[in-house]
């Protein structure tokens, strides 16, 4: 058993949200963002059926062209209507529309649409569309809003748990049995965690870090300090040391 020679560069402790983010918290924070683009487009589709349905006229367009455009996602599709708007005269609008539309869609089918009365120029295709998307995507919100706040509190437990371990728990010097790598790549490069076996022949490994530069650091027999609480561990690479460590030395 090697002497103990610090090779890591965690001088200091961890804040919490730093092992939050490090213990998987950036998937709340993702579940977080999503629910906000899901609720801004839930929000807009019923803010227009709602306009549609206090201030929208009916009207029956012929489809009068179609076409298809290459964009990021794929395909996007268009139709052309003329039809004639209240007080306004004969219109030409072009809108997108879903793939089953475009499909059915011929030159001279006349549909029927409702259009904003203010602005002929906003036209719903398929009557009632937008008021089913805003309501899906409200349902949709509604679950992903929940994922976000299972991910807060489970990853939030375990940066309260690290952050508990690290100040309350005994400090043991381990012996590194090697690195295990693992099947992920992060900015091109794999990844892996630092295995360790202790005095009593408990056993831990560490947070995702770059295999060359664990292997490149630490090899089998090295002596690391790890944190330990019942039948949690955490290395100091990780989590850095306690502050009353550092008040005391």
């Amino acid at each position: 058993m090697g002497a103990y020679r610090r090779r890591h560069d965690r001088h200091r402790p961890r804040g919490w949200w730093s092992l939050f983010i490090r213990l998987g918290g950036w998937v709340g924070l993702i579940l977080g963002a999503l629910l906000l683009v899901v609720t801004t487009f839930s929000a807009g589709a019923l803010f227009l059926a709602d306009r549609l349905d206090r201030s929208g006229a009916l009207a029956y367009a012929v489809v009068t062209d179609t076409r298809e455009a290459p964009s990021a996602e794929g395909t996007e599709h268009y139709v052309t209507f003329t039809f004639k708007a209240k007080g306004g005269g004969g219109r030409t609008v072009e809108t997108a529309v879903s793939p089953g539309y475009y499909a059915d869609a011929r030159i001279g089918d006349e549909r029927p649409i409702r259009y904003l009365l203010d602005d002929p120029t906003q036209v719903e295709e398929d009557l009632g569309a937008y008021r089913r998307v805003g309501t899906r995507l409200r349902w949709i919100g509604l679950a992903v809003g929940l994922a976000g706040l299972a991910a807060l509190w489970v990853f939030g437990k375990r940066a309260n748990r690290a952050v508990r371990v690290r100040r309350d728990g005994r400090r043991v010097l381990a012996d590194v049995m090697g690195v295990r790598e693992l099947r992920v790549t992060v900015n091109g490069a794999r990844q892996g965690r630092l295995t360790w076996r202790e005095p009593d022949g408990k056993t831990g490994e560490s947070l995702m870090r770059p295999v060359a530069w664990l292997r490149e650091t630490y090899r089998p027999g090295d002596r690391i300090v790890v944190y330990r609480l019942g039948r949690h561990a955490y290395w100091e690479g990780d989590v850095g040391p306690p502050r009353h460590a550092l008040d005391s030395g």
